[in-house]
């Protein structure tokens, strides 16, 4: 007998006892307690076994494989998966912390339409009714009338998103999200022609130089980066890879660094032309173009060793020692801001992006094959464009999933009061009542991604498949199948979204028929493509567009040397907010500081002395943006 069959036997016992001694009236009736069992189990279940189904992470951008583990139909837990070529069976505890938006006692249960009172709960096929009836009024008002805005998600369901628009008659489609990489997206395009976010092969190099990137924590695909850096780091041949971190505060990827250069913040730029200086006069610029070779000679000449100790607090020894790195290095790699950046954020990730070039041509260590879905969310300006739109254009109709740009656009924006139009009906595709959610007029919620049938490719030409791995817990509809009833009703070829999915698979010669496309579920997606590049090692070199250098002259501006700066970065715990309803991720203490619960201000020692402040202390800060109060916590992994 083991463990779990002799709780089982003792808990069945003190039911008994408890039921046999029950205070009730000998004339009353007994109350009515039933013990059921699971009669007629699902053909993939065993009672008593765990069954494990194979998704995909939908709690970031980055798209790691999951395996979720079933118990009598309750998803239990979540680990890696093995298979999948992004995370390799690891998992953040962001991933882990999944199973908690599912049984949430917080998560909204049933549709919700807004009246004087407040909220009146409604049926589900009501609301698909009342959705069904309100996009075809906004449809028959005009073209236009109905726009959109989503988080990142996979091919099939934006191309479901975009057809439905269109027969609508709107174009109006937004990807939203907060962390966008547009500095890192504008550098690529100005560089090498690619207004995307190639992947990096880190594993292969033997001098890695971070300008704030935070690879371990929140930047890009972490789990992948966490895996590559310590293939980077381990011992080889005697020797190991180094990584030096540039950057004004100590993040997680710092921590693990060989060499934290300590720099004030917002002169990582003049860092990087130093070593782009350094790089050009020891003849480090084999293979590039004369004219490029004389721009970016000019460029940088201004930023001696001397000047770069001046405006960034580093001295010139330590510039020296990482220059001599790179130069010596037979496979560097220099990788550009954070998240967290300033206004020399684009300058800096121009710099960088030339610095790869000038110490490697060919640019080995780029794939720009292998791109991060992320890049196709909107820049900061389009999504100021897009909800300015709505009050300057006559738009009827707003539909958001899974967005909330209430409390991830600066209150400048001013997105609230654009959402309190009266004239604008919102429909909120989500199941939690958070900011924006609070501003719709009907709510909407749909499943989750363990509950779902769907595909999200976390990188360029991989297939990553979602399923529902457990039992309905709400009536709660796909938000495909919400989308092929409302915009197409009878006029779709599938009847469902899963047919749809599986049917733009075939269609795209990714699968053959059904048996491929249990076998694509069982994997966890299709990697053979991805696999079969990696073993046969084949890198494409990609050319630089010349004459798109019009950047490059632009000169950092100085970094502040005196007054109060704020770094608002994103959390290894809660990412840029949306975890915060996850009690896992709440309790769990942060890796560096070992606060848990709570989001403190990390100040350097004398910050504190000056302002007359200890540990603990609750502090206001206040900019244009707005104000927040937050306790303070003394460190000095942040610069004075």
């Amino acid at each position: 007998m083991n463990r779990r069959t002799f709780l089982k036997i003792v808990g069945m016992g003190s039911i008994s006892v408890a039921s046999g001694c029950s205070p009730a009236p000998p004339d009353s009736p007994r109350p009515h307690k039933t013990l059921f069992s699971l009669v007629e189990a699902p053909d993939d279940m065993v009672i008593g076994e765990p069954g494990w189904y194979a998704s995909t992470c939908r709690e970031c951008p980055a798209g790691c494989g999951v395996l979720a583990k079933n118990r009598e139909g309750r998803v239990i837990k979540v680990e890696g998966n093995p298979l999948h070529p992004i995370n390799r069976g690891k998992l953040c505890m962001r991933g882990q912390a999944a199973l908690q938006g599912v049984y949430n006692p917080d998560r909204i249960k049933t549709p919700l339409v807004k009246n004087e009172n407040g909220w009146r709960s409604i049926t589900y096929p009501e609301a698909v009714k009342l959705l069904q009836r309100i996009t075809e009024k906004a449809a028959g008002a005009g073209k236009g009338r109905l726009r959109m805005a989503t988080e990142v998600v996979g091919e099939t369901l934006l191309k479901l998103f975009s057809e439905s628009l269109g027969q609508w008659g709107s174009k109006g489609l937004l990807v939203f999200e907060p962390f966008a990489y547009e500095s890192l997206k504008a550098a690529n395009d100005i560089v090498f022609g690619v207004k995307g976010l190639p992947s990096y092969r880190m594993e292969e190099a033997d001098v890695l130089v971070s300008f704030g990137a935070d690879f371990l924590e929140t930047w890009l695909s972490p789990v992948e980066y966490a895996r590559k850096f310590k293939a980077m780091h381990a011992l080889h041949d005697g020797g190991k890879g180094r990584l030096f971190h540039i950057g004004s505060y100590q993040s997680l990827t710092c921590a693990n660094a060989d060499i934290w250069l300590a720099c004030r913040p917002g002169s990582e730029a003049a860092f990087a032309l130093g070593l782009m200086n350094e790089a050009l006069h020891l003849g480090r610029h084999s293979g590039l173009p004369r004219s490029l070779r004389h721009e970016l000679e000019n460029t940088a000449a201004p930023f001696s060793k001397e000047k770069v100790a001046q405006m960034t607090g580093i001295s010139v020894y330590q510039f020296e020692k990482v220059a001599q790195a790179l130069i010596r290095s037979k496979k560097p790699l220099i990788l550009g801001t954070g998240i967290a950046t300033g206004p020399n954020a684009l300058q800096t990730d121009i710099t960088v992006n030339y610095l790869n070039l000038i110490l490697d041509p060919n640019l080995r260590l780029f794939d720009f094959e292998s791109r991060h879905r992320v890049e196709i969310a909107g820049s900061r300006s389009e999504a100021l464009q897009f909800f300015n739109a709505l009050e300057d254009d006559a738009v009827d109709l707003l539909l958001l999933n899974n967005v909330n740009p209430v409390y991830a656009m600066p209150p400048g924006s001013e997105v609230r009061r654009v959402l309190e139009k009266e004239s604008l009906f919102i429909v909120s595709f989500s199941n939690f009542m958070d900011e924006t959610t609070q501003l719709a007029d009907l709510i909407l919620p749909v499943k989750l991604s363990l509950e779902t049938w769907d595909e999200y490719g976390g990188k360029s030409g991989l297939v990553s498949t979602l399923q529902p791995a457990m039992g309905r817990l709400t009536a709660a509809p796909y938000i495909g199948d919400l989308f092929l009833r409302a915009a197409f009703d009878k006029r779709s070829r599938s009847d469902h979204y899963k047919s749809y999915l599986v049917s733009g698979l075939i269609s795209k010669k990714r699968i053959k028929d059904e048996a491929g496309w249990v076998q694509t579920l069982q994997r966890g997606g299709i990697f053979d493509k991805t696999e079969s590049k990696a073993k046969k090692g084949k890198k494409k070199t990609w050319k630089v567009r010349i004459g798109q250098r019009k950047n490059l002259r632009m000169h950092p501006s100085d970094p502040v040397t005196s007054g109060m700066i704020l770094l608002a970065v994103p959390s290894i715990r809660l990412f840029d907010g949306r975890g915060a309803n996850r009690p896992w991720l709440c309790e769990v203490p942060d890796p560096l500081s070992r606060v848990a619960w709570q989001t403190p201000v990390l100040a350097h020692p004398e910050t504190l002395k000056t302002k007359g402040l200890q540990q603990g202390d609750v502090v206001r800060i206040k900019s244009a943006a707005g104000q927040v109060e937050a306790p303070v916590y003394e460190t000095r992994g942040v610069t004075p």
